[in-house]
């Protein structure tokens, strides 16, 4: 098997504002850490995986075009074995999200052209060594959804279901150094609730420390189902609370130390991979509300969500109710696959993907692409911010219909080899 890592730099480089909260609309104050696009190449039996991660909160999928197109025409990987994923961290600078095209503003194309340096950079680092998998778990997220007398309220929910699995990946050169480590865990980057000042949050903390413990290795984040997953350490009786970079540092410290638990006890397997891939669409469909409930929604918000609003009720009749979330799955063994779809994916449609997959082990990613929330049937039923509210103000016409959980699982059961 051969192997390639490289990293770039992507903090910006002027003042900006700040991603993640629509509320928060002023420009950073101070850099406190540095954020990263960061690329693994593996080639094993003439076979290939092209990884890319972003410490952003998320991108619209013509940037992830423009992703595909370079590596297809330079490098002939076709997107069918690429996988692009975000860290989704809240701390970050503000980024084109939700719209259909690529910002061609100089920060947009920074972000494009430090990406395909990167790229570059990686096909010159090309070295022999081995894939490892292992998978431990952990319980740092907490459900954010709390079923109450009025509905559903994005409150702590101390009984409700939570993602613990942390599936990590080992790359190994002939020397069996570690060169590269990714580990993929289900969790919102949202623990320095309305910050100014940039972070990468903790999972580039939890990156920090491993490249720190293995000197020579890159640490990647593969985001999972973090759609209603809210870091543990937020969780204050009734209600979440911001925390400080030192609690930041607590929970990374936390997660570093059951992945390194996990390599140091060898809780892991080389695996000989023999990659095929497949992207496709997953078309699920929106039940649209009528005009006069974003009339009267438009009163009563402000600033991003207002914008968004102005622009549906300004293009209302050209909408089209099917929306498309871009997907995919790499099989790299009998017994292992890689699943990456669009959007903020609640746990709920997670467990009902890894039912088409019966008994063979997944890594399961989100935010693949800018959206909006993912979820489930049972979601909708109940209602709340991932069921109904956020597709409204994502700019779309309504929530989803029931009936995604079907559509999803037909999908992959369509593409599954």
């Amino acid at each position: 098997m051969k192997f390639a890592i490289a990293r770039e730099l992507i903090t910006p480089y002027k003042k900006v504002s700040m991603s993640g909260y629509a509320s928060r609309e002023e420009e950073f104050l101070t850099i406190h850490d540095d954020f990263y696009v960061k690329c693994l190449f593996i080639d094993s039996n003439n076979t290939n995986l092209f990884i890319v991660t972003f410490d952003l909160l998320h991108y619209n999928y013509p940037f992830n075009e423009k992703i595909f197109n370079y590596l297809q025409s330079k490098y002939q990987i076709s997107k069918e074995q690429v996988i692009i994923s975000y860290s989704h961290t809240h701390a970050g600078p503000k980024i084109s999200s939700h719209t259909e095209r690529f910002d061609e503003s100089p920060l947009e194309s920074y972000y494009l052209e430090r990406t395909l340096l990167c790229i570059d950079r990686t096909f010159i680092n090309i070295q022999v060594g081995s894939l490892h998998y292992g998978v431990t778990s952990g319980r740092w997220n907490i459900n954010r959804r709390r079923v109450t007398k009025d509905g559903i309220k994005l409150a702590p929910n101390y009984e409700g279901i939570t993602d613990d699995e942390l599936s990590v990946l080992i790359v190994k050169d002939t020397q069996q150094t570690i060169k590269g480590v990714l580990f993929n865990y289900s969790c919102h980057p949202v623990t320095l609730s309305g910050t100014l000042h940039l972070s990468s949050e903790f999972p580039g903390r939890v990156n920090q420390l491993i490249e720190a413990k293995y000197y020579g290795a890159t640490c990647f984040f593969l985001q999972g189902a973090a759609g209603n997953m809210r870091p543990k350490i937020t969780a204050k009786q009734e209600r979440f609370v911001p925390c400080t970079f030192n609690e930041v540092d607590e929970l990374a410290k936390s997660i570093k130390n059951s992945i390194n638990l996990l390599i140091v006890n060898n809780q892991y397997k080389e695996i000989t991979p023999n990659f095929k891939g497949s992207a496709f669409p997953i078309n699920v469909v929106i039940q649209p509300l009528d005009r006069a409930f974003f009339e009267k929604r438009l009163t009563e918000v402000t600033g991003y969500i207002a914008n968004v609003i102005k622009n549906l009720l300004e293009h209302f009749d050209e909408q089209d109710d099917n929306v498309i979330i871009h997907s995919g799955l790499i099989k790299m063994t009998d017994n292992l696959y890689i699943v990456y779809m669009g959007g903020e994916i609640c746990y709920e449609i997670k467990l009902a993907i890894k039912e088409v997959f019966k008994d063979k082990d997944i890594i399961f990613l989100g935010y693949h692409e800018a959206l909006t929330y993912i979820p489930s049937d049972k979601i909708i039923d109940e209602g709340g911010y991932e069921g109904i509210d956020a597709p409204t103000y994502s700019g779309f016409r309504g929530p989803f219909k029931k009936g995604i959980d079907e559509s999803i699982k037909n999908a992959f059961k369509k593409k599954l080899f």
